[in-house]
């Protein structure tokens, strides 16, 4: 079985589901072969520009600011601050006057329902191991995905404690050999960027068309 492989299994299953997802979703902090959401709002403002939210956050968190606070809090330069406030006010989140800026909307109490994230690996589960636990600053749960074949190779008591989920793929079933634990340091800046490009991909899909699946108890724990 080819890792390309394993993704596509996975990726029929969730299909299969009705569940909305993205292959290899560049967040920075790494990439994952596949990030999955349940539960967000499908009306959620998709913002993919981590500056977009950093700007926002802090706007809302003084009330109103200044071109130049901006500027001085996150070191860029003016014609960025522009550019990046113009965008926000594009988005009917902030109103500007005199070069003041104010937030008019808050999106930080969005719901983002469940983001999960998977890294398939054919042989390296150490390696997996470790890339999945830094998808935890931004996914709510991380998994590792190998061939059912290989399986029996792994040292299950790692993951038990780190926490990362375990699936075993063939042909045709995907199987969760580990269930994954929460993360504690899932970031909602972090998590939003996530859920938006996997929202804006597959806004077409309806709650309605969601089915009972492997992951359905994490859906039932809360999250922002």
């Amino acid at each position: 079985m080819l890792e390309i492989e394993v993704v596509n299994s996975i990726n029929s299953y969730l299909e299969g589901k009705g569940i909305r997802y993205s292959t290899e979703l560049r967040m920075g902090i790494g990439i994952p072969d596949i990030s999955f959401n349940i539960g967000a709002n499908c009306k959620l403002k998709p913002i993919s520009d981590y500056f977009h939210l950093s700007i926002l956050k802090f706007i809302e968190k003084n009330r109103s600011v200044s071109f130049n606070e901006i500027k001085n809090e996150f070191l860029i330069t003016m014609e960025r601050v522009k550019l990046y406030v113009l965008t926000l006010e594009g988005m009917n989140l902030v109103k500007v006057k005199n070069q003041i800026v104010k937030a008019i909307k808050s999106i930080f109490s969005s719901k983002l329902g469940t983001t999960i994230s998977i890294e398939a690996k054919l042989k390296d589960w150490k390696g997996a191991c470790l890339q999945a636990q830094r998808y935890l600053l931004f996914s709510d749960y991380a998994y590792v995905a190998m061939p059912e074949a290989y399986i029996k190779n792994i040292d299950l008591d790692i993951f038990i404690q780190s926490g990362i989920g375990l699936l075993a793929v063939a042909e045709k079933k995907v199987e969760e050999i580990i269930p994954a634990r929460k993360s504690e340091s899932c970031e909602f800046i972090q998590k939003y960027l996530a859920t938006s490009k996997i929202v804006e991909r597959y806004s077409h899909i309806e709650k309605k068309q969601l089915r009972n699946n492997i992951f359905t108890p994490y859906t039932l724990l809360q999250s922002y």
